[in-house]
């Protein structure tokens, strides 16, 4: 016995053989039948039929009467396994081969390949050169992200020195009698003494307001926006 992955036959006998036996056992491949007869029955609806629909379950909505023949004198094309059963030639279906009975011929079947093999490669291309674009947009976005945070805590380090010396005199005239309404919301302690860019909210003492600006990702303690500084309010 003897085996071959692909083959064609287009024409004429096998060696020492009227016919070839095609079989068909475990074939997926569309067959090239022609229609002749198609009809289709609408099936009646009923109770059952409503209640299949109402919970989304599949219904036959009507009954396909279709006939399909292979013509007389019709040239098929056959790709398979070549093999030997009793002795008369016979041709397999081969799941990894793209055809099985066709009625394209060699030069047709090439070029169809060729142009399935072409939309695959520029499918690639462009599926690859898209994913390669959102990584470099996510990669750029991040890297600008970092480089706001990293300028950030530079001006915030660079501020703290000249803050920390006013805070201190401040903490000592804010820590008296205070109004509830006018307590710090982080401390309750101190005097509201900051508002919040761009939010606008004057909710903290101006020594929790930079200790809001010095985290990580700062936002206002009452609408949780993003911040980007503070300011020191001064009463009249």
């Amino acid at each position: 016995m003897r085996t071959v992955p692909f083959i064609l036959v287009e024409g004429g006998q096998w060696p020492q053989s009227d016919f070839v036996i095609v079989n068909m056992n475990g074939s997926k491949h569309p067959l090239p039948l022609t229609t002749v007869y198609h009809q289709l029955h609408p099936i009646n609806a009923s109770p059952y039929t409503f209640l299949q629909a109402l919970f989304g379950h599949e219904y036959p909505v009507g009954l396909l009467d279709e006939e399909k023949i292979l013509p007389v004198g019709k040239e098929i094309s056959a790709v398979g396994i070549c093999g030997f059963s009793n002795g008369v030639p016979e041709v397999k279906a081969c799941k990894e081969l793209p055809y099985f009975l066709t009625d394209m011929t060699k030069d047709q079947m090439l070029l169809d390949l060729a142009f399935k093999t072409k939309i695959l490669f520029w499918s690639g291309v462009v599926l690859g050169s898209l994913s390669i674009g959102i990584l470099g947009y996510a990669f750029v976005r991040n890297w600008n992200k970092w480089k706001e945070r990293r300028l950030r805590r530079f001006q915030q380090a660079a501020n703290a020195a000249t803050d920390d010396s006013t805070l201190q005199m401040d903490l000592d005239e804010e820590l008296g009698d205070v109004p509830d309404g006018e307590l710090c919301v982080v401390c309750l302690m101190r005097r509201r003494r900051s508002a919040f860019i761009p939010c606008g909210h004057l909710v903290c003492c101006q020594h929790c307001a930079v200790s809001v600006e010095r985290e990580l990702v700062p936002k206002c303690p009452v609408c949780r926006m993003a911040i980007r500084s503070s300011v020191r309010i001064y009463a009249s």
